[in-house]
């Protein structure tokens, strides 16, 4: 079995990950407004953060936005950046996520985003449309799910593989990178 899938199911075993948590990217139903948000619910996202597989940084807020950065790496080589503009907007916050390929090249069209509106936040959670933010403390996990309904792949403290090719369910954890 692939080093990577055992570790995915000993991070989901020891952090009691299990189904459950595994559910924990949500969608709004079509017409459903988003809930309501302010820059305060993401603070916890400010700062850099390194894992395996990802590197991510948020600014702080700065003339009603935060900007932000994930770098996603497939083991020796880049996957993926992602540009995120956080911004609030009416009595919510809505994110704008730009996706570049390895070789720098849109993965939307030129003048296009992925719009991603709040679901829910709480303590520790930022729920977005099919990406969810999990802060608690110094650690900081990203989890997003493709249409595809591929399971997740978790990447823990320890993994050295690459990850799986094409579009995957990720659960990337990282650490808060201290001065």
């Amino acid at each position: 079995m692939n080093k990577i899938l055992i570790g995915a199911i000993a991070t989901l075993m020891v952090n009691g990950l299990g189904s459950a948590q595994a559910q924990e990217v949500r969608n709004l139903a079509p017409g459903t407004p988003p809930t309501p948000a302010t820059l305060d619910d993401f603070k916890g996202l400010i700062g850099n953060w390194e894992g395996p597989f990802v590197v991510a940084a948020f600014s702080p807020a700065k003339n009603g936005q935060i900007v932000g950065h994930v770098f996603i790496s497939n083991g020796p080589a880049p996957r993926m950046q992602e540009l995120w503009i956080v911004r609030a907007e009416g009595a919510s916050v809505v994110t704008r996520q730009k996706h570049f390929t390895p070789d720098l090249k849109d993965r939307e069209d030129k003048d296009q985003w992925t719009e991603r509106r709040v679901v829910a936040v709480d303590a520790h959670h930022i729920y977005l449309e099919n990406v969810t933010w999990v802060v608690n403390g110094d650690s900081l996990v990203f989890m997003t799910r493709p249409a595809n309904g591929r399971p997740a792949v978790s990447a823990g403290a320890n993994e050295t593989d690459e990850l799986p090719q094409g579009p995957v369910a990720l659960n990337l954890t990282m650490k808060r990178v201290k001065k």
